[in-house]
């Protein structure tokens, strides 16, 4: 098991950018393995990680998570691949629908079929972080996109997953599941058997699980 931090997921949380990009380089000199910024309403998490990852060199980084529905796969591949130059391939997109109030209520957008929603930008984002490119055509995406990145390499995808069917998405087309405040009993009994489950069903190997808890 590594043990990583996970920085600005409360509300009292309200970091600068200054101090965000300090606490990453202090996270690597005290011997942390990773270090995880939300995106809900503060700093752009890709950006801080960027930064963060110009002036670390052993850490992994990560986003934990960046809401699907608002961007674009293209844009968020666009900063992706530009946050894993900037880290020398140390950074991880972390991404998840959200929930129905933050996109509907707050946002104005359809939070329609968000397992499905999921799986497609997913399917869209990886051509894109892998190959630089997406032919994929869909209920909610259509694209026949390439990108011009040719400084980075490719990107790890994990998703926000806790019910079933979104378990099951992410064993079968991510690299695995970042989850917020479930415990021992729910990691043991329910997610990482259901994911692993999921996984082996179409032949891939065990996805990463990674456990965010307040302390």
């Amino acid at each position: 098991m590594n043990i990583g931090l996970f920085v600005g997921a409360t509300a009292t949380d309200k970091i600068g950018l200054r101090d965000l990009v300090q606490q990453g380089i202090k996270a690597e000199e005290e011997g942390f393995d990773s270090f995880w910024l939300p995106n809900i309403r503060g700093h752009d998490a890709l950006i801080a990680l960027s930064l963060i990852g110009a002036e670390t060199e052993r850490i992994s980084l990560g986003s934990a998570v960046v809401p699907t529905y608002p961007r674009h796969p293209s844009a968020l591949a666009q900063q992706a691949l530009s946050a894993q130059t900037a880290s020398g391939g140390r950074f991880i997109l972390g991404v998840g629908p959200s929930h129905k109030p933050q996109i509907e209520d707050r946002l104005g957008l359809s939070y329609d079929k968000p397992a499905k929603h999921t799986r497609e930008y997913i399917t869209a984002l990886r051509g894109l972080v892998s190959n630089a490119k997406s032919d994929f055509t869909g209920e909610f995406f259509n694209l026949d996109y390439n990108l011009e990145v040719t400084d980075s390499t490719d990107v790890p995808i994990m998703i926000s997953a806790l019910a079933p069917a979104m378990l099951r998405l992410a064993g079968e087309v991510s690299d695995g599941t970042i989850t917020w405040m479930a415990g021992v009993k729910a990691i043991e009994s329910h997610v990482v058997p259901r994911i692993n489950k999921a996984a082996e069903n179409v032949g891939r190997s065990k996805p990463r699980v990674v456990v965010g808890l307040p302390l």
